[in-house]
């Protein structure tokens, strides 16, 4: 299954925040900015913020731009949000019914 464009877009600056490349106060680039280097249209882009904003991971300020809010610091949380970005990124290459199965395999083979 292929993911819209902005779920690529807002995944992709999902891990970027997720991972520390981003940071608490950063500004991420503009929609133009974004739009211009992927060849996109800017409402894609917005759509892929507001999804970020939905997540609560940035914040948009009209007329300023769109922000990284504060994250996670609970360590249970934090693996939870590494591995949903996983989830999702895998979700381009193997359908949800590989993903199951192997995440069976490897909790089989870590025997608590």
């Amino acid at each position: 299954m292929k993911l819209d464009l902005y779920m690529q877009i807002k995944n992709h600056y999902e891990t970027l925040i997720k991972t520390g490349v981003f940071k608490t106060g950063d500004m991420l680039p503009s929609l133009r900015t974004v739009a211009g280097e992927l060849g996109v249209n800017p409402n894609t882009v917005e759509k892929a913020y507001q999804e970020l904003m939905k997540d609560g991971l940035i914040e948009i300020i009209p007329k300023k731009g769109a922000f990284v809010k504060g994250f996670i610091h609970n360590p249970s949380e934090k693996l939870e949000a590494q591995l949903k970005v996983l989830l999702s990124e895998l979700k381009n290459f193997k359908t949800k019914k590989e993903i199951i199965k192997r995440i069976n395999e490897l909790l089989e083979d870590s025997h608590d």
